[in-house]
């Protein structure tokens, strides 16, 4: 009999826990008394039909812990809240970044359910970029009372507030939608008058109608040329004055020399008319532009989601006054208080108290770091269960975690390596295109038939027009990003693209990358008769409430019963104690436990200094790594492990895995220099990893990829981010690099090829202006064509 599934989230129901609803008639199970209480509230609340129409089961919830339910009344601080939000008379507006967002039935959940609270007055949900944009009177409910909302339905929000450049992204992204909108709809309307205007050359056409036709294509055409070709203008421009002739100088040679030899054929009623080119050729060429930027954009939400994680308030100590404050105002030498739950507003140095501290989104390892007065600790990381003093050492921007989100600006500005051999090959091929046009005109004007100079030179122009050039790499490039992005794979630098095909070593990292990154149940050994292995669990569960302990969330699915516990006390770094009926309860390590004789176990629970319990806790390897990497091998990749775990973990897995070369006990550093040995002797290198630790190793590496489950620091850094959460996607990304490399190489054979052969005919005026479109458009969509079948892949 298979394992019952959570109905909320679709997980495994561990056979101990016993919760249930009853839905449509039927009763629902859960895994945890998050989800049940979430589900509740839904269905409570009226939104049932969140259930009955979402796509994807939605994500874990666990329960929000009091201390960090207090912590977002910071969020109210007028201080604060003018930092984060915008007011605008009695409403107040603000962007959230949601976690748990999986399908577009949650977009609706979160909208309903904020619509229900009178306070609010607009809330709209963008499934895709996880964010929501809320406009709601804050003098009458509190900012972290809607967030608290949001949790109670499963979702975990705080505020987002997006960077200038980002603002910017966003504007340009806009402004290319506009003009591709118009240079799109002025091609549909130009190309229906050219059928009449081509029919009519065979079928005869009057000449008021012929002329009438000329005139209201040309009138289309004019937003076109002066509007949605302008970019190209300017290109071709800043080419012209920097002395460079880049591929938007013949772009716009041949739009604008085509419109004008047009309109002059419509006012003086001679020759042929080609709008319908001019709006077409433009209209492509935005295509592919747009498309490439949209790339770039798509890449930019999935990463700037990871300024959440930068601290919004502090808790400013001033003449031992609490007082909350922006945490982006805080200055060096400043005194913060910091509580159990709470993010670190800043780098500093504990002044007072002891804890232990979350840094898994900085060092990708998810055990706590023990905090006491002197030591260091970082923004962004969170503090778990002490009150700690900490004097400010650098400011947020400058801070650790505000360096490396200011990386993100450089992320997407590189070009790839085949787009620099194609403007190369472009600027040789323009400076020549246009001395033949020129030689052309020159030729057939003062030697041939200096009637037919001018309509011989712009058929030269538009049939050796470099659009297929121009789209070779472009749209080769943009398909296999969307089909790899269909696949679940984001690439935030194209320029990967060019290298991957080169690969020589993979490097991976251990723990969230080949493992699962979260500690779970390996084994439970009982030691008395009176406790089931239920009762123990429950037991450890109802302690480790108390905690915000990475190895509490372990316990938290196991929690069966609330139980009055009494005079609990948390001994940072060790373990839990609490008095039940009488009874000293204590969980944590055998030292904490008193334990003369401990087993091998990471956790143990004893009453009244008696064992009745010992846990295995372990870090699960990922299922679909074995399989991967023996595809790897036989593609004959070499595969390395560096990790920065020492334990016998790392051992385990070499001899089950077997890769080339293991390194463990590795600083960030010694991970630099491993990869950097390996550039030395020549070899192109992809790191695979999921920490900030990571960080320097991924600007070593020749290609860096990180998972949607490793934390947002790793995904601003790194070249590629999995979507999903499994490794064996790197075997598609390899795939689908080499399949466009090979596209690529097809489309620039045919574009070359096609001109040398129209060159020579077109300048013995074979070829017409009419034949001249047919030939480049025909060019253009064999390269686009081809470029599709990546989509198929």
């Amino acid at each position: 009999m298979s394992a019952a599934r959570c109905f909320h989230c679709d997980e495994t129901v561990p056979d101990s826990i016993h919760l249930s609803l009853m839905f449509d008639g039927q009763s629902r199970a859960f895994c945890c008394a998050g989800c049940h209480a979430v589900a509740d509230t839904i269905i409570q609340s009226g939104l049932a039909d969140y259930y009955r129409f979402r796509t994807k089961p939605a994500s874990r919830t666990e329960p929000l812990p009091d201390a960090v339910a207090s912590s977002l009344q910071s969020f109210d601080a007028p201080d604060v809240l003018a930092d984060i939000a915008r007011q605008h008379g009695d409403i107040t507006e603000i962007e959230l970044s949601v976690s748990g967002i999986s399908c577009a039935a949650c977009a609706w959940l979160i909208e309903k359910h904020l619509k229900q609270l009178s306070a609010v007055s607009k809330v709209s949900v963008n499934s895709a970029t996880q964010r929501c944009h809320l406009s709601w009177r804050s003098d009458i409910t509190p900012l972290s009372s809607i967030l608290a909302e949001l949790n109670n339905i499963g979702y975990q929000a705080s505020p987002f507030v997006a960077d200038q450049e980002q603002q910017q992204f966003k504007a340009e992204l806009n402004r290319f939608l506009k003009r591709l909108a118009v240079s799109g709809i002025m091609t549909m309307q130009v190309m229906m008058l050219a059928v009449a205007l081509y029919f009519g050359d065979y079928t005869g056409i009057e000449a008021s109608h012929q002329g009438y036709l000329r005139w209201i294509s040309l009138l289309l055409t004019l937003p076109v040329v002066l509007y949605a070709a302008l970019p190209f203008v300017h290109s071709a421009w800043r080419g012209v004055k920097a002395r460079q002739l880049n591929m938007d100088v013949p772009v716009s040679l041949a739009v604008y020399y085509t419109f004008f030899a047009s309109a002059y054929a419509t006012v003086f009623n001679t020759g042929e008319v080609y709008f319908e080119s001019v709006c077409m050729f433009t209209f492509l060429l935005q295509l592919g532009k747009f498309f490439e930027y949209r790339a770039r954009s798509q890449a930019r939400d999935a990463t700037s989601n990871l300024l959440k994680i930068m601290p919004v308030s502090a808790t400013l100590l001033r003449d031992e006054e609490q007082i909350i404050v922006s945490a982006r105002r805080l200055n060096s030498g400043d005194r913060i208080l910091v509580k159990a739950g709470e993010t670190f507003a800043a780098d500093g140095t504990v002044l007072q108290g002891s804890s232990s501290a979350d840094e898994s989104m900085l060092t990708g390892e998810y055990r706590p770091v023990g905090k006491a007065v002197g030591d260091t600790v970082l923004a962004g990381s969170i503090n778990h269960d002490g009150v700690l003093t900490v004097q400010v050492q650098a400011a947020l921007a400058t801070s650790r975690l505000g360096q490396i989100i200011a990386l993100q600006q450089q992320t997407l500005s590189q070009k790839p390596a085949v787009l620099q051999k194609t403007d190369k090959l472009a600027r040789y091929f323009v400076e020549r295109l246009l001395l033949i046009a020129a030689a052309t005109f020159i030729l057939w004007y003062f030697w041939l038939d200096a009637d037919r100079a001018f309509w011989v030179t712009l058929s030269v122009l538009v049939a050796t027009c470099p659009c297929a050039l121009s789209l070779a790499a472009p749209t080769a490039i943009t398909c296999v990003l969307a089909n790899l992005n269909r696949q679940g794979i984001l690439i935030k630098r194209s320029a990967v693209l060019d290298v991957l095909p080169e690969l020589s070593h993979i490097v991976f990292d251990k723990t969230g990358t080949l493992t699962e990154g979260r500690f779970s149940l390996a084994a439970v050994q009982c030691y008395h008769d009176d406790y089931s292995q239920a009762d123990c669990l429950n037991l450890i569960a109802n302690l480790e409430a108390y905690s915000e302990h990475p190895i509490a969330r372990a316990f938290a699915p196991y929690l069966q019963q609330r139980l009055q516990l009494e005079q609990p006390q948390i001994c940072v770094g060790a373990g839990i104690s609490a008095v039940y009926q009488t009874t000293q309860l204590k969980v944590g390590s055998a030292q904490f436990c008193q334990l003369s004789n401990p087993t091998d176990a990471m956790v143990y629970l004893t009453a009244d200094n008696k064992l009745l319990a010992a846990v295995t806790l372990t870090d699960a390897l990922r299922p679909e790594v074995p399989a991967l990497l023996e595809q790897l091998r036989r593609a004959d990749y070499k595969l390395v492990m560096l990790t920065g775990d020492s334990s016998e973990q790392a051992d385990i897995l070499q001899q089950q895995l077997q890769f080339d070369q293991l390194v463990k006990g590795c600083s960030p550093e010694q991970k630099v220099q491993h990869i950097n040995q390996l550039v030395q002797q020549g070899h192109k290198v992809l790191m695979l990893g999921d920490g900030i630790n990571d960080s320097p190793g991924f600007n070593a590496a020749h290609v860096s990829v990180t998972l949607q489950t490793g934390s947002d620091l790793s995904k601003n850094q790194a070249d590629v981010v999995l979507l999903q959460p499994s490794i064996a996607l790197l075997a598609q990304l390899l795939a689908g690099s080499s399949a466009a490399q090979r596209i690529i190489k097809q489309n620039l054979a045919w574009s070359v090829g096609y001109n040398l052969l129209i060159i020579p005919l077109a300048i013995a005026g074979l070829v017409s202006p009419y034949i001249a479109v047919l030939g480049m458009s025909f060019s253009s969509l064999l390269v686009v064509s081809n470029s599709l079948r990546l989509l198929r892949k």
